[in-house]
């Protein structure tokens, strides 16, 4: 501790004839550099004041309670040593002023996820420092039931509190609470409340949207293609991966893969060039076995061959699954009550943007061949009730609109068949091809007249292994001076006919 003691002040006297010395020539942005220096060596060195150093950056905080240097400080201290007896405690006080100082809301988190099952405002289990300013005891009940009341108890006061929201959903999926169906409605009775007190608050739209969607399972393949004649095999899953998959055929790994996204994006498409000796035509009536896996997930398929030249294995498409996968998995009975309640409220306010958004994703996650027509009165609204986001509009209209065309083509609506060799969707109003499933038979593209601008729009069809031709005239794209080099680089074998 003398040792200690005696770094500590010949740091502070060492420092102080420094910063002097600065100032008298004129340099003053080394002191902002040396001051940070001189408090991590102080708290380092000075066990003993470590409380008054918390007391320091709590006047600094009371001063600017939205300070990020003041919270950051204030977090390494406690990480260097920890002693969150009064954080609890802290952190109330701060939301008591202000329910949205998010830099209180992400303390109170890591704080938190650091006492692990123990409540807030008691030392990793030891008696609890009290209750809370705000009337919830944190220590009264199990520590995320304490938490979600704290986060009622703000909510109940303003509805309109993003990081309220966010610390709620936050409990719920670090608990695995989140597909909890029973959860899950009371979650919707909240989140009606609050709708139905504000139609025009955005918060409780985003919650209830990332909500339905965190009770989405994992990817699953839904297609594997050989094509021998290109030398490719391709992998299809029902949700875009971040990293490639592997795929073993005839007991031989292949690799190197590709996302078909490009530049390594996740991607639901993800292509291979085939060895040379894997690239031989093909016996009819052999059947291929193949194993893919992504992660810790394993599948076992068997490739059913057309012909000499490709083989593929899929499993029926879902139509919900190339609009909003991820919120298909919840109970029908709890999307119906949803679809119920959008409708209601539109009734009463008919330009609410959260709750138009919400029903059109519903509807496509439900049954998009039937409600059409409501998903087109729905954008149509969106797009009158927020002019500030007609490109975001757009695009989810020409999602739409391309999802709803595929599924017309296919005769069952379990299932997605695309025999035709020539595709023609000009003038559709199609601004993005992202989402698009590979379509291995296919030759031709047309999409004269639609609003495609940029050519990453098209960045699906390199997983089309037939395509050669892509027509693309009367529009923005075919007038830009690059266009040609740009698409030559994304589909090198396509021929693109930009007039």
């Amino acid at each position: 501790m003398l040792a200690y003691s005696g770094l500590y002040w010949f740091v502070l006297v060492y420092a102080g004839l420094y910063w002097s010395i600065l100032v008298c020539i004129g340099l003053y942005w080394p002191i902002l550099v040396y001051v940070g220096l001189y408090w991590s060596i102080l708290v380092c060195t000075g066990f003993h004041r470590v409380s008054e150093e918390l007391q320091f950056v709590g006047r600094c905080l009371a001063v600017n309670p939205k300070s990020y240097g003041a919270w950051h400080h204030r977090s390494w201290v406690l990480r260097s040593h920890p002693d969150p007896t009064k954080e609890g405690g802290v952190c109330d006080r701060m939301l008591e002023a202000d329910p949205r100082n998010f830099h209180a809301w992400e303390h109170r988190r890591a704080l938190w996820s650091a006492l692990g099952s123990a409540p807030l405002g008691s030392p990793l289990g030891s008696a609890p420092l009290g209750s809370s300013p705000l009337g919830s005891p944190l220590g009264s009940v199990s520590p995320p039931d304490a938490e979600l009341s704290f986060c009622s108890s703000l909510l109940s006061r303003d509805f309109s509190n993003f990081s309220a929201w966010h610390h709620r959903g936050e409990l719920l999926r670090k608990h695995g609470r989140h597909g909890d169906s029973h959860v899950l409605k009371g979650e919707l009775e909240l989140v009606q409340s609050a709708v139905f007190t504000d139609p025009q608050d955005h918060s409780p739209w985003v919650y209830l949207r990332c909500l339905m969607a965190r009770a989405s399972p994992p990817p699953r393949v839904i297609g594997v293609h050989l094509d021998v004649e290109d030398g490719a095999a391709s992998v299809t899953f029902s949700r875009p991966i971040a990293s490639a998959p592997q795929l073993t055929l005839y007991g031989r790994p292949v690799t190197p893969w590709s996302s078909a996204e490009r530049h390594g994006r996740p991607s639901c498409t993800w292509v291979c060039k085939l060895p040379a000796d894997l690239a031989t035509p093909l016996a009819e009536n052999e059947p291929i076995r193949a194993a893919c896996s992504h992660g810790s997930a394993h599948w076992e398929v068997e490739l059913t061959p057309k012909g000499q030249g490709e083989a593929w294995w899929a499993e029926p498409l879902v139509p919900q699954e190339l609009f909003w996968p991820e919120v298909g998995v919840a109970e029908p009975s709890i999307m119906a009550e949803l679809i119920g309640a959008c409708r209601e409220l539109l009734d009463m306010e008919p330009h609410s943007r959260g709750c138009l958004l919400t029903l059109l994703l519903l509807l496509a996650a439900t049954d998009p061949m039937g409600s059409q027509e409501e998903m087109r009165r729905c954008l149509q609204a969106l797009e009158e009730a927020d002019p500030l986001r007609i490109g975001f509009v757009a695009d989810m209209a020409s999602r739409a609109e391309l999802v709803l065309g595929l599924l017309g083509e296919g005769a069952e609506p379990e299932e997605l068949r695309l025999p035709y060799k020539v595709l023609d969707v000009s003038s559709n109003q199609i601004e993005t091809l992202q989402g698009v499933p590979p379509l291995p038979r296919l030759r031709e593209l047309r999409l004269d007249g639609n609003p495609i601008s940029h050519a990453s729009a098209l960045s699906p069809l390199a997983a089309c292994p037939r395509l050669s031709v892509l027509r693309l005239a009367d529009t923005p794209l075919a007038t830009s001076p690059d266009a040609a080099s740009r698409l030559a680089e994304l589909l090198p074998r396509v021929a693109v006919v930009l007039s």
